[in-house]
C-alpha cells in the first residue's frame, strides 16, 4: 500500500513538473508588446497584419511611426506580414488601391528580448519588412535613417531659395 502511495506521489510530482516546464517554455515564446509601424513608402498602409495579429496602419512617409497597437501577443520565429495599399492622396484610383501585399521577405522575431516593451515594424518601399525591439518608444531603423536623409535632401532641394 505504501508503495502505491509513493508511486502516485512520484507520478503526480513528475506530471506537475512537466506542466510547469511546458508553461515556462510557452511563456518564453509568447510576449505581449506594443507595436509601432514605420512606413517608408509614399502610400498609406492599411490593415497591417503580423503573424495573424492585426496591428493597424500607417500613413505615407514621413507620417509614419505615429500610431501604435497596445498589447499584441507574438511568438518567436518567422512571421507572415501583409497589408492593404491605400490610395494616393489627391489622385485617381489606380490598380494598387486596396491591393493586399505580402512582405517580399519572411521576417523573423528571433528570440524576443525579455525586457522589450515595443515591437517596431519597418515596412520599406520594396515590400521588405524588418522587426526591431526596444524598451522605449521606437525610432527609425538604419535603413529608415537613410530613407529619411534622402527625403530631407529632396525636400530641401524643392524649397525656393530666397534672394
Amino acid at each position: 500500500m505504501l508503495n502505491k502511495i509513493v508511486s502516485r506521489r512520484t507520478l503526480l510530482a513528475g506530471a506537475a513538473l512537466w506542466l510547469l516546464g511546458t508553461s515556462a517554455a510557452t511563456a518564453q515564446t509568447d510576449k505581449v508588446l506594443d507595436v509601432v509601424i514605420f512606413n517608408y513608402s509614399n502610400r498609406t498602409l492599411l490593415d497591417v497584419t503580423v503573424g495573424g495579429v492585426r496591428v493597424g496602419g500607417a500613413g505615407p512617409y514621413p507620417y509614419s511611426g505615429r500610431r501604435s497597437k497596445v498589447g499584441a501577443r507574438f511568438s518567436n520565429g518567422p512571421q507572415t506580414v501583409s497589408w492593404r495599399v491605400g490610395a494616393l492622396e489627391g489622385q485617381e484610383k489606380d490598380e494598387e488601391d486596396g491591393q493586399v501585399v505580402r512582405s517580399s521577405n519572411t521576417p523573423t522575431m528571433g528570440e524576443i528580448p525579455s525586457d522589450a516593451h515595443y515591437l517596431s515594424v519597418h515596412i520599406y518601399p520594396d515590400a521588405k519588412v524588418e522587426f526591431m525591439f526596444s524598451r522605449r518608444v521606437p525610432v527609425l531603423s538604419k535603413r529608415g535613417e537613410s530613407i529619411d536623409a534622402d527625403y530631407r535632401r529632396r525636400k530641401a532641394a524643392a524649397q525656393p531659395t530666397e534672394s
